[in-house]
């Protein structure tokens, strides 16, 4: 949890302090204001990149040399101080003062999750985006997770280069032993995590669309199934060589939403097909409560866009219910109607500046 976020040179941020409410957090504001940059800036402290731009140089300020992103974090700011900077091509990321060991342990620090006007991709791309969903999630709740998902991506970095240079052919059978080994954890987490994730989903899917339709979720690990994958990869040795690549192995899991048994786009509207989305991310933040005792952050930005007002209300309703903190974003805070929780903080954003709280 945030209490407090300080921006420095990051986008058209110059400098904006920002003293968080531990429930509902409201960033109006016209376009081009920043509220989007405040969102991604928030979203780089718990993921180390941005849900915007693979370019870190778009990130600074014209005419600054860095950008800087100071948090304290907990109820109080008493959790301790979470701190990032990039200036040029470096990268630095402190907790209390001292450099974090990997960036992966921001995930652990200060768990976000995200919903913008285009996470309906997640559902319509390809399996990436959803590969890291359900990653994120195991990655919470198995602490055993990163070490396997490390083992199986220098496995595969390894196999792949095996299979580009002839002299390395020989090496293939270790490096398939040691697919092999680090898939089977990945894919039993993986597994359990998505029926979780497809259960929690339910009651979140039919509060939000009032329907009775089925969600579930069919999980593909990322090989035939009924066949063990040391027999695929070594039926695929001349086929992985040909393409230079492997075609089969926990490196291609991912999942596939079902609604009575047809894909969401014969069963939702474009709006009702955002709010199924949403769901799984309400279930994703439950499960991380469940999982880790404490809530994570949800980031919303452009909540309005798309739904009717009895459909902002109850996703306004489902995001308190959740108990996480919350970070939305849109032009005018009426659009949200009169759904706003009465401890709900406003903040107003004109020109990249903090202008107003209520």
């Amino acid at each position: 949890m945030l209490a407090r976020l300080e921006i420095a040179d990051f986008r058209n941020l110059a400098a904006v302090r920002l003293d968080c409410a531990p429930g509902l957090n409201l960033i109006s504001g016209d376009n081009a204001a920043g509220k989007t940059s405040l969102l991604e800036a928030v979203y780089l402290l718990g993921r180390a990149r941005s849900f915007r731009t693979q370019r870190p140089a778009e990130l600074i300020r014209r005419g600054a040399a860095h950008w800087r992103l100071v948090a304290r974090l907990g109820a109080d700011g008493s959790a301790g101080t979470l701190g990032l900077q990039r200036d040029g091509a470096q990268f630095t990321a402190r907790l209390n003062g001292a450099p974090l060991p990997s960036l992966a342990e921001l995930a652990r620090v200060l768990p976000v999750l995200l919903l913008t006007p285009d996470s309906h991709r997640l559902l319509d791309d390809g399996p990436r985006p959803r590969r890291r969903f359900l990653d994120w999630g195991v990655f919470q709740r198995d602490a055993g997770f990163l070490a396997h998902w490390r083992r199986c991506q220098l496995a595969l970095r390894q196999r792949n280069a095996a299979l580009r240079q002839p002299a390395m052919l020989r090496s293939l059978p270790g490096w398939e032993a040691e697919l092999v080994s680090a898939a089977g954890p990945l894919d039993a987490a993986r597994a359990g995590f998505v029926e979780a994730l497809a259960a929690a989903a339910q009651p979140q899917l039919q509060a939000l669309l009032d329907t009775d339709l089925r969600l579930t979720l069919d999980y593909r690990r990322g090989w035939p199934a009924g066949q063990p994958l040391g027999e695929v990869l070594a039926e695929a040795r001349e086929g992985d060589r040909r393409a230079g690549h492997t075609r089969h192995g926990a490196h291609r899991a991912d999942f596939a939403v079902r609604l009575d048994g047809r894909p969401p786009g014969e069963a939702l509207s474009r709006g009702q097909h955002k709010l199924l989305v949403a769901a799984l991310v309400l279930a994703q933040a439950a499960l991380y409560r469940e999982t880790c005792g404490r809530p994570c952050v949800l980031l919303v930005d452009d909540l309005p866009a798309e739904l009717d007002g009895a459909h902002r209300s109850r996703f306004v309703e489902r995001l308190a219910a959740t108990g996480a903190q919350v970070f939305v974003t849109a032009i005018e805070a009426a659009a949200l109607g009169g759904t706003l929780p009465a401890d709900a903080r406003l903040h107003r954003l004109a020109a990249g500046a903090l202008v107003e709280v209520v």
